[in-house]
């Protein structure tokens, strides 16, 4: 309940309350006026009552003078007749005043005897002086005859009724009384209970409204003594609560300000302090850079020392790599030279079957060492990839021609098996795929020791794969490879081999040369049970279908 409305429901309570002992006031006023009303109609009566009575005496010593002197007392009747006709009036008029309509009715019907009675004696007197001799007197007797027929038929009912007057203004005395008595009891306790009322709600308006007045007035005096960090209690919905709710918002506000204003006071004082520091370290930059282009100088110098001393040794491990790989063809080439001449030394004319066997020895030969030819080639593998001329490939005919280069590595070793027939044409180079295949199968050949020949085999095969593409695979019995090394076998000058026994190269050329042909290089390994290599390249078209180059694969 808003201040407002609880100020509107006091000044409400106060002007009910007012109006109510207003009314009670009036009521009170209304009710001794009525019995004022009565008490004076009452008051008025009995004076009528009395100039009624009161004009007995008078009316019959009128009478009497009358009589005596002559005159006609029928005047004197009529006079008196008026008289109490009008004070009959006068009594009628007050009790009209009156609001008790049952009693009215009876008192009125007591009057109205009382007035017939009245007239009927003054009738009844005029006859009686009538009936007595002109210019006598009355005697006493015959007065007090007459006065006792007035008490008779007159004065009781008379009485009767004065006495009720009586009573009832009595009555209306208590009831005055009481009615006053009760009126200022009922005024005490009204204004008793109204101040009491009106007190319970001042007090419920002005303690919370002092309370609230009181912390609003401590929280503003932290808010000047820059205390920001407020929280108000909950002060209902009245405007009181809504200006603690917006103190406290502005508390928040001027906290947030504060706090930002000291942020960028702190930022402004890092600025210039940054400010300092970075000048003091560009001077600093300054006497580092010339240290640093100095010793820059020394280490390119040394660089170039550790650069050429690492040229060097690339140099002599390539330079072994490679004379070992040219041994095999080299050897062969020997071998068949030396047979050639041999059979040329001897005398006579060769027969045919020697000829036959000279001509094989030579194409041999010129077969080793187009090897050695292409094994100085493969070095130039790694930069220039595509440098290839792409045809059909029958790999049963690459892979014994293969066999019998590494024939000599591996006949101490292991079995050569070849299942290679009916594989069909592969596209490629045959001898890259040559190439490719000696490495992988003098890499077998050192993986088994040597002397085990039973116990151990090299499996070539060549079968079809997947649409459009035909697998190759080498695989040994021999040592394997370790899971640490099979993610690094692909490497360029990346080997196990001692120093002097490989340049790191093979694998590497041969991934390379596959990758140009549009295949792809594989390698399965465990250690302890063998190796297997998968070459997988693209088939061959039919002759019927386009060529696809390398690059569509």
């Amino acid at each position: 309940m808003s201040v407002s409305t609880k100020i509107l429901l006091f000044a409400a309570v106060g002007i009910g309350v007012t109006c109510l002992l207003g009314s009670l006031h009036l009521y009170g006023v209304r009710t001794g006026r009525s019995v004022r009303e009565r008490v004076i109609s009452s008051y008025d009566q009995f004076e009528s009552l009395d100039r009624w009575e009161d004009s007995v005496w008078p009316y019959l010593n009128a009478v009497n003078r009358a009589q005596q002197a002559g005159q006609d007392t029928e005047p004197l009747r009529h006079a008196q007749e008026a008289l109490v006709n009008a004070a009959w009036a006068e009594i009628l008029g007050h009790m009209e005043n009156r609001e008790e309509a049952n009693l009215l009715d009876d008192r009125r019907e007591e009057l109205t005897r009382l007035h017939d009675a009245m007239l009927q004696w003054g009738d009844r007197v005029a006859a009686r002086v009538r009936a007595e001799p002109e210019g006598s007197a009355l005697s006493s007797a015959l007065e007090w005859e007459l006065f006792q027929d007035y008490a008779q038929h007159v004065g009781v009912p008379l009485s009767s009724i004065r006495k009720a007057e009586r009573e009832e203004l009595d009555g209306l005395r208590l009831y005055w009384n009481g009615s006053f008595k009760r009126a200022l009891r009922v005024a005490g306790l009204m204004t008793l209970g109204c101040v009491i009322l009106m007190g319970a709600f001042a007090l419920g308006i002005l303690l919370p409204l002092r309370r609230s007045l009181r912390t609003l007035q401590a929280t503003a005096e932290r808010i000047g003594h820059g205390d920001f960090d407020v929280s108000l209690p909950f002060m209902g919905g009245d405007e009181l609560g809504l200006l603690a709710r917006t103190l406290e918002r502005m508390a928040g506000e001027l906290r947030e300000t504060f706090q930002e204003k000291q942020r960028l006071m702190k930022a402004e004082a890092a600025e210039l302090e940054a400010r300092w520091y970075s000048a003091m370290l560009e001077d600093t930059v300054r006497a580092r850079t010339r240290e640093l282009e100095e010793s820059m100088k020394k280490l390119e110098a040394t660089q170039d020392q550790l650069l050429f001393s690492e040229r060097l040794a690339a140099v002599g491990r390539l330079a072994a790599g490679i004379g070992h790989e040219i041994n095999n063809p080299l050897s062969y080439i020997l071998s068949n030279l030396r047979f050639i001449r041999k059979a040329v030394e001897e005398p006579g004319t060769p027969s045919p079957e020697d000829r036959q066997d000279l001509v094989d020895a030579v194409t041999e030969a010129n077969e080793g060492a187009e090897r050695v030819r292409l094994i100085v080639q493969d070095l130039k593998m790694l930069s220039r990839p595509d440098d290839l001329a792409l045809g059909p490939v029958d790999l049963g005919s690459v892979v014994r021609g293969t066999a019998k280069i590494a024939a000599q590595e591996l006949r101490e070793r292991a079995r050569l098996v070849e299942e290679c027939e009916g594989a069909p044409l592969a596209w490629g180079n045959a001898p890259r795929l040559g190439q490719v295949l000696l490495n992988l199968l003098i890499n077998a050949a050192h993986a088994i020791e040597k002397g085990k020949v039973d116990q151990n085999q090299v499996r070539v095969a060549a079968r079809e794969g997947e649409p459009g593409y035909v697998l190759v695979e080498v695989s040994d019995t021999g040592c394997g490879i370790p899971p640490e090394n099979l993610g690094r076998i692909f490497e360029p000058f990346f080997t196990t081999k001692p120093v002097g026994e490989g340049t790191g190269l093979g694998l590497p050329v041969c991934q390379s040369i596959i990758t140009s042909l549009g295949g792809s290089l594989e390698v399965k390994s465990e250690v302890g049970r063998g190796t297997t290599f998968v070459i997988r390249l693209r088939r061959a078209p039919e002759p019927d279908q386009s060529v696809i180059t390398p690059g569509q694969a």
